[in-house]
């Protein structure tokens, strides 16, 4: 294993099944009493074939559990890592190479498959689970549940990392496809969008409610999934690849961008032994259309919405004012087909060099109706105060051509926020961290945005070999304000020279209050977290 540089986070990790205490350095408020989960690929070696894209590596669940001292402040912090033991893992683990497709990795041609026998299985039917959820946890009732991009799931132990029984949400609603970023409101209903695939492509718009507010089989049951309405892809054999959505109160939104989906391609993609990213091609002439169903009713919101060509992967929040839709996310210039995102440019650190890649916090306001009296070339947006530097123009045709801002200046991406006390509300601070982009460029590793005025904090790593994950934020119980509350971050270290460690901020200063090294010589490279208080 190489001990510097981006590859040495891109080599097999190994469970850490007794949790380990960490150093602490500093001081740790008394409610920060839980445990935050962490999610992303942790082996990306199988035997001697290799897989090659972030996306693919099998799932690796990390545990961090923070306890009281037997003094107030002291603070206690617990590491343990564990994969994800799904079909996926089961089958390539027992086979000693990889059997089961992912994203961007075909699997090795099986010499005892013959074409025949694979024409068969790729027409007459896909028995694959794709239940590698190695992305983010979605809280359903009292249970927690590791998800992809697939309706494939598990529900996790927090207390010992097993993974328990799957649940797949496809038996109660057609689809193939949803997104990994599932929403939930206080009621503890979960919100998603997924693709049904075929001659009528359609984004499937969904809501599970609560298992715990209804008769159900359990209280982590999924049995309540329905199907509130949904919108046909603007051309049925491209349609969009999306990774998350927003939502206000009384809304669901979601951007058809030009990344899409190769239809015909990714019916044969068995066949030809083709991946589901060789299936995706950017569109450089669509512009993004935004979708927008209203969640109670199930109806598409009648109007025609037009952005200039962007991607995003992460939503921040949605709320509604004065008649529009604000909608915060990180928008990427140019996402591509994902190459930027394949193992050998992470581990050489090519990617950095992709600055059309670079996400940026933008916002966009979007009206929900258009006035009677309203003229082409009209701004909808003209004569709303807070609105200054937006437009939204009336088309000859009727539709509306919006335009964003940028409103943090400093590349950042995970973006996060006071959920508990703002979801779907007007807001002021988004935090992020910064993973793309080289160093020497962007100093900040950790990012707190105002959007209502422009301006922002960072931490700055302290050292080029430092990367910042998705910073979490914990409420404090007593706090007043929305940026009252810590940070918790994991830092990972592309040298031997530093350990990994976790990272606690002052959420509304960005000023370090504690560290705790994590006794591992690395932590992976992971995507997205979920923190529970106890």
């Amino acid at each position: 294993m190489e001990t510097e540089g981006f590859a040495r986070l891109f080599h097999n990790f190994e469970n850490v099944l007794e949790p380990k205490e960490c150093r602490k350095i500093g001081t740790v408020p008394s409610y920060v009493k839980g445990t935050m989960m962490r999610n992303g690929p942790g082996m990306f070696e199988i035997g001697k074939d290799k897989y090659k894209h972030w996306f693919d590596g099998l799932g690796f669940m990390q545990r961090y559990h923070f306890e009281d001292g037997k003094v107030s402040h002291a603070g206690r912090m617990f590491y343990s890592a564990r994969y994800l033991e799904s079909e996926a893992y089961d089958l390539n683990v027992a086979a000693q190479r990889i059997v089961t497709s992912s994203f961007g990795t075909a699997t090795f041609p099986d010499p005892c498959k013959t074409i025949f026998s694979k024409y068969f299985s790729t027409f007459m039917h896909d028995t694959e689970k794709h239940d590698n959820a190695n992305v983010a946890f979605t809280p359903v009732g009292d249970g927690l549940y590791a998800c992809t991009e697939t309706p494939y799931m598990y529900r996790i132990d927090l207390d010992t990392l097993k993974s328990l029984e799957p649940a797949d949400f496809s038996k109660y609603v057609a689809l193939h496809s949803c997104t990994a970023h599932q929403l939930y409101d206080e009621n503890g209903d979960v919100y998603n969008i997924g693709s049904r695939f075929g001659p009528d492509s359609a984004h499937v718009f969904t809501v599970t409610r609560n298992p715990k507010n209804l008769p159900s089989e359990s209280d982590h049951s999924w049995e309540h999934t329905l199907k509130i309405g949904e919108i046909k892809c603007t051309d049925p054999m491209y349609p969009t690849y999306m990774h998350s959505f927003g939502m206000s109160e009384n809304y669901l939104v979601m951007f058809e961008s030009p990344v899409r989906v190769n239809l015909q391609k990714f019916i044969l993609r068995n066949f030809i032994n083709a991946t589901y990213r060789d299936c995706l091609v950017w569109q450089e002439d669509k512009e993004v259309n935004v979708f927008i169903l209203n969640k109670k009713t199930g109806e598409q919101v009648p109007l025609t919405l037009k952005m200039n060509p962007f991607f995003t992967f992460h939503h921040a929040n949605t709320f509604e004012k004065d008649g529009c839709l604000v909608v915060d996310y990180c928008r990427i210039e140019n996402a591509g087909s994902f190459e930027t995102l394949n193992i050998d440019n992470m581990r050489n650190g090519e990617f950095q060099n992709a600055t059309t890649f670079l996400p940026y916090l933008t916002r966009v306001v979007i009206p929900l109706s258009i006035p009677a009296t309203a003229k082409p070339s009209d701004n909808l947006l003209g004569s709303i105060p807070w609105a200054k530097g937006y437009s939204a123009v009336l088309q000859e045709d009727g539709s509306i051509k919006l335009t964003e801002q940028r409103t943090c200046s400093t590349s950042m991406e995970f973006p996060r926020y006071h959920w508990e006390k703002i979801n779907m509300k007007e807001y002021k601070y988004v935090f992020g961290s910064t993973v793309f982009g080289k160093v020497e460029d962007n100093k900040a590793g950790v990012i707190k945005a105002d959007v209502s005025t422009g301006n922002h904090l960072v931490w700055d790593r302290e050292n080029p070999h430092q990367i910042c994950g998705e910073p979490i934020f914990v409420p404090d119980p007593a706090g007043k304000e929305e940026d009252d509350g810590i940070l918790i971050v994991p830092i990972m270290s592309i040298s031997e020279k530093q350990p990994p460690f976790v990272l606690i901020l002052d959420a509304k200063t960005l000023k370090e209050t504690a560290r705790f090294e994590i006794p591992e010589e690395r932590i992976p490279l992971g995507f997205h977290a979920f923190y529970q208080s106890r």
